[in-house]
C-alpha cells in the first residue's frame, strides 16, 4: 500500500471519530432534553422523578451504540474505498 493511501486512511479515520462526536453529541442532547421533559411530567404528575441512572444512561448507551455503528460504517466504507482506488490506481 502506497504513502497516500495510508494517509487517505488516516484521514478516513479522522472523518470516522469525527462522526462518532458529532452524531453522539446531537443524540446527547435529544436524550437529554427528553429525559428533562419526562421528569418535569412525573413531578407535575405527582409521581417520583427518576434517577439519572435509570433514566438518562440508557438513552446515553443507546446513543452510544447508534454512533459506533455510524463510526463503523464510515471506517469500512473508506478503507473499501481507498483500498480500491489505489489498486486500481496501480494497474
Amino acid at each position: 500500500m502506497t504513502t497516500v493511501a495510508r494517509v487517505a486512511i488516516g484521514l478516513w479515520a479522522v472523518l470516522a471519530l469525527v462522526v462518532f462526536s458529532v452524531t453522539f453529541d446531537w443524540q446527547t442532547r435529544k436524550a437529554g432534553l427528553l429525559f428533562a421533559s419526562h421528569q418535569v411530567q412525573r413531578h407535575a404528575a405527582g409521581l417520583p422523578v427518576a434517577t439519572i441512572t435509570e433514566g438518562f444512561r440508557p438513552m446515553v448507551r443507546s446513543a452510544a451504540l447508534r454512533s459506533s455503528a455510524w463510526l463503523g460504517l464510515s471506517l469500512i466504507t473508506g478503507v473499501i474505498a481507498t483500498v480500491a482506488a489505489s489498486r486500481a490506481s496501480k494497474q
